[in-house]
């Protein structure tokens, strides 16, 4: 696929869950209509896993964490040392090789590092983008009905699992109906339920990690309660205020 420079950078932001809403809405919209586009995108992101599945992790040595400081330093004075035989340039020279590469081991495990949280900073962006695109498109549902039995089959037709659909009844809350969505590379169920007058998405599709307890966070304005319980992971999204929030989530998370 041929890309100029700037489209490559907001692809690989993209990737990296650094775009802004007004771009990753856009983005989207071009991965629906591009399957190019969609392949590129969903190569980048398998690379990405590959590098921090099969990457090995080193911590730089306190020696060497002293000696990379005094070279990027401008502060530190490298003193004048006269000029060694060429058999100790070959040895210095080997010596700092072995320290670059060194180096870049514990550079690139730092990266690492930092990516792992961005994994969940890239859905929460994107499911936030989802409820936005719903709302405003006043594309909430595709299949209308507060009944589970009718839901479920809808839903598991179109995709490769079924999704739990609870109707939650005599809560306060209630299903609204369900549509497939696009999120992290992959179709998605999206279930929609109204509680205390405001709408909300949660988000579903397998995961073979290991349970997360319910977490809380925020983005642009939206509410986002995320979990992962019998091999499924949830994104919760709405405007709701946070303890509304967490009260529905709890309701959807109780087998």
């Amino acid at each position: 696929m041929t890309t100029t420079s700037n489209e490559a950078l907001r692809v690989n932001a993209f990737v990296d869950g650094e775009l802004g809403l007004d771009d990753l809405l856009a983005l989207e919209s071009r991965l629906r209509e591009d399957a190019q586009l969609r392949t590129h995108v969903e190569r980048l992101r398998a690379l990405r896993e590959q590098v921090r599945d099969r990457a090995d992790y080193h911590a730089a040595p306190a020696a060497l964490r002293d000696r990379v400081g005094a070279l990027v330093s401008p502060s530190v004075a490298v003193p004048h040392l006269p000029a060694p035989s060429a058999r100790r340039w070959w040895f210095a020279w080997q010596s700092w090789s072995a320290a670059a590469a060194v180096a870049a081991v514990a550079v690139v495990a730092l990266n690492l590092w930092f990516m792992l949280p961005r994994e969940d900073q890239r859905i929460e962006q994107e499911v936030v983008a989802s409820h936005v695109r719903a709302t405003l498109g006043q594309r909430q549902v595709d299949v209308v009905s507060s009944d589970r039995h009718t839901v479920k089959p809808w839903l598991s037709a179109r995709l490769d699992f079924s999704p739990p659909v609870h109707e939650l009844e005599g809560t306060g809350s209630a299903l609204l109906g369900g549509r497939v969505d696009y999120v992290g590379g992959r179709p998605v169920a999206a279930l929609a339920y109204r509680h205390a007058g405001h709408m909300a998405d949660d988000y579903i599709w397998p995961d073979s990690s290991a349970d997360r307890p319910v977490t809380q966070s925020s983005l642009r304005g939206f509410n986002i309660v995320h979990w992962t319980r019998g091999g499924m992971t949830h994104w919760l999204v709405s405007d709701l205020n946070p303890a509304e929030l967490a009260l529905l989530a709890r309701e959807l998370a109780t087998p």
